[in-house]
């Protein structure tokens, strides 16, 4: 009872911020086959802007994380028409480089910008919920459940949008084979422009998560940045149910570890467990062999 109650409680906790933080990862990667490694960059601009909305002009967290979401979208669509959509049509493997190096370029300037804007100290989001409870020896905030249980709403919002709307269905149509959609008359620029968007937008929330739950500081989106690509890789990349469900068994391992082992152990382990993954599963929990796209 002693050690099961706090993995239970943090694998499921972090599992969920897992998740949301990967989503837009697998998103991006499943419609344009692009790996963003600026990722970690938009968490970061998530949790900045819902800090200073929170912080510095007063409004409550929900505020935060709304205007962190329409921030998102913002940058994605900047990046879409900046970056990525000069390098449509030029090919495989030429846009996985260009696009790689183009994200790396992008996570430099973010950081950079952040702290020059905002400073090098760390900062701290307000608990959208005070207060806790225990259960044995395990202290549970009431911060955590809600931040849990809000990134499964972000998840399930993500599950509706992409099932039941027109753009949704557009966009898991040419994920599932561009070609195709292309001739049904899906227009495919218009498409990747809104994924890009959402995939922002996504990710944006899911910082606001993070700090909510961790301190910020201009680099702290790099470890929850390949802890998303760890979850990537392990769920199949571009599959958005796979990244759930590999969020959450990596959410009770980091938990299983911290807890017999401590939190130092817990990001070794993680890329322990992604070798043994490529070794076995390269293809992931339910990816399937790349073909080339763009």
């Amino acid at each position: 009872m002693n050690t099961f109650v706090p993995i239970l409680y943090t694998g499921v906790v972090l599992g969920s911020i897992f998740a949301a933080c990967s989503v837009g990862l697998a998103l991006l990667y499943g419609t344009l086959r692009f790996l963003n490694l600026a990722h970690g960059g938009f968490l970061v601009i998530g949790g900045y802007v819902a800090w200073y909305v929170t912080s510095k002009l007063g409004m409550p967290f929900s505020v935060g994380f709304l205007i962190a979401g329409v921030v998102g979208m913002g940058v994605g669509l900047f990046t879409y028409i900046i970056i990525l959509r000069p390098l449509l049509g030029i090919g495989s493997p030429r846009w996985d480089i260009a696009t790689i190096i183009a994200s790396v370029g992008m996570a430099i300037v973010i950081e950079a910008s952040v702290l020059e804007i905002f400073g090098p100290r760390l900062k701290s989001l307000p608990a959208a919920v005070d207060g806790a409870f225990a259960v044995g020896f395990t202290v549970i905030r009431y911060n955590a459940l809600f931040v849990g249980l809000l990134a499964i709403g972000i998840l399930i919002m993500t599950n509706w949008y992409l099932k039941h709307t027109k753009n949704g269905i557009a966009l898991r149509a040419v994920a599932s084979d561009i070609n195709t959609a292309y001739l049904m008359g899906i227009p495919g620029r218009k498409i990747f422009a809104v994924t890009v968007a959402i995939s922002s937008a996504l990710t944006t929330t899911a910082g606001v998560l993070l700090g909510s739950f961790y301190f910020l500081r201009p680099d702290s989106g790099q470890n929850p940045m390949m802890t998303a690509i760890v979850v990537v890789v392990f769920g199949g990349l571009g599959s958005i149910r796979g990244a759930i469900a590999a969020a959450y068994i990596i959410g009770f391992l980091q938990a299983t570890v911290s807890v017999f082992f401590g939190v130092k152990w817990a990001m070794p382990a993680l890329f322990a467990f992604m070798i043994i993954v490529l070794i076995f599963r390269p293809y992931g929990l339910y990816g399937k062999p790349d073909e080339s796209r763009i």
